[in-house]
């Protein structure tokens, strides 16, 4: 029997009444604009230690400051902030996606497409302003991309910070333990 009859069939039923001038059926569609969007803003901070041998890299500390608005629900947010931070770490430092010279992709599974796991970062840090948008009724502005975005800029930049002594400008990323072993290679020759 079609979901729809069994909307018609139930409507006198009690308990399953619909409001006067209703049809029953189970379709619904709403559309909605807004021309006035928030945007969140944010300022990260990492420090990192660099293997002078290895080319490893040890996030030692995170700092992120955030300004969401309104906090709806701040465990949701610190989620999508520490869940953004880390996608952005792995971009700086693991995800690499490569292909071979037809375009086909190489790195196809998760032993050859590194991610980041838990024990690789410190606790982050996160602070929050709470500046209200004026832009919608929640004052809310955006959570998650704002964890994202910053990242891999911060941990680079520190990165490169911790090479100064060779001299050395990354270019590239993610930022591999070869990698920085060949830039402080060149450094010292």
């Amino acid at each position: 029997m079609p979901l729809g009859e069994l909307a018609r069939i139930l409507q006198g039923a009690p308990g399953y009444g619909f409001p006067p001038g209703m049809e029953p059926g189970l379709q619904e569609a709403v559309n909605f604009r807004t021309d006035a969007l928030a945007y969140a803003n944010a300022c990260h901070a990492a420090e990192v230690e660099v293997d002078g041998e290895t080319g490893e890299v040890r996030i030692l500390r995170y700092v992120a400051l955030q300004d969401s608005g309104t906090l709806v629900n701040p465990m949701i947010v610190d989620g999508q902030v520490h869940g953004g931070i880390a996608h952005g770490i792995g971009n700086a430092l693991l995800e690499w996606m490569v292909y071979d010279e037809a375009g086909q992709p190489v790195t196809t599974n998760f032993a050859e497409y590194l991610l980041p796991t838990a024990p690789a970062f410190p606790k982050f840090e996160t602070r929050y302003m709470q500046t209200p948008s004026p832009l919608n009724p929640l004052g809310a502005k955006g959570a998650g991309e704002v964890g994202t975005i910053p990242a891999a800029a911060a941990v680079i930049s520190a990165i490169e910070d911790a090479l100064q002594p060779f001299g050395a400008r990354i270019a590239q990323s993610p930022v591999t333990p070869a990698l920085l072993v060949e830039l402080m290679a060149r450094g010292r020759a």
